[in-house]
């Protein structure tokens, strides 16, 4: 990663038709629009320079691990700063201040060839950088990002399965149009599982080489296994936004259960609320 210092807040004073904007939604004029935003604490007091992931959408935890483990030791110094760090064909707006023993850093992610708005970034940051400084409960500071900030929602997905790996199915998500699907949910996880276990016999396992997709004519499942997790997206058209938030959700689901699927009870409820972070990547 290379990256540059831009001083957001005298960016903008500046006029702001002198920036290209960030694409505005046509429902909310205030709501930008990006491909991903994190916010994260470090405590000072903390030795082991870890951090903590406060609220993120539309960037995932590799990239933010890679970004932290090379400018941790910068933001524990300056305590106050920004920087443009490109990466591959994104680039990251990295903004961090001081809040009391912490410091809060806020990562905005945009395609390189698209350009941000730095009048609308310096406003972003000062009211983050504000709700903090007034103690704002954390729910109400990532609501509020959460509303201001989307994320492209992308078609392609026709249906998606999380399926532990003896087949039972976690959740899943079908398009209305495909109830024969639906209707098959538990059949189509075993198949799946099943297929993938052989796959892996098959292959070998001391080769590290895993089944990636199973063609079906014109569609493909794309297949994912993680932790004893599989993920599987049966998809009519592939592109990069669409395969990043494939590898999004999986680190997201897995975020948010780990505790509970090392000891699982069978008890699939929990995870029905999931469907509401899959809306956020897929319109399915």
């Amino acid at each position: 990663m290379a990256k540059k210092h831009c001083d957001l807040k005298n960016l903008g004073n500046k006029n702001m038709t002198e920036s290209k904007n960030i694409t505005n939604s046509q429902e909310n004029p205030e709501t930008l629009e990006m491909l991903g935003i994190g916010l994260l604490k470090i405590s000072e007091t903390n030795s082991d320079e870890k951090f903590e992931v406060i609220f993120q959408k539309g960037i995932g935890m590799p990239l933010i691990q890679n970004t932290m483990e090379m400018y941790i030791k910068e933001i524990l110094d300056r305590k106050q700063g920004n920087s443009i760090i490109p990466v591959q064909d994104y680039t990251i707006f990295m903004y961090y201040f001081q809040n009391g023993e912490n410091i809060i850093i806020i990562l905005f992610m945009n395609d390189k060839e698209d350009s941000l708005s730095y009048p609308q970034l310096y406003l972003e940051t000062k009211s983050i950088r504000n709700s903090f400084r007034l103690n704002t409960p954390i729910s109400k500071i990532k609501r509020a990002i959460n509303e201001r900030i989307t994320i492209p929602i992308v078609d392609g997905i026709a249906a998606l399965f999380i399926i532990g790996a003896s087949g039972s199915p976690y959740i899943s998500k079908v398009k209305k149009n495909r109830a024969a699907i639906a209707d098959r949910e538990v059949v189509i996880g075993g198949f799946i599982s099943a297929l993938f276990s052989f796959s892996r016999e098959v292959i070998g396992i001391e080769s590290g080489a895993e089944l990636k997709e199973i063609n079906f004519g014109n569609q493909t499942f794309y297949v994912i296994a993680k932790k004893n997790v599989i993920f599987a997206y049966l998809a009519e058209k592939v592109n990069l936004i669409l395969r990043r938030y494939m590898h999004l959700i999986v680190d997201e689901f897995l975020a948010k259960y780990q505790d509970c699927l090392i000891n699982f009870d069978g008890d699939v409820m929990r995870f029905y609320e999931f469907e509401n972070t899959i809306d956020q990547y897929f319109r399915i």
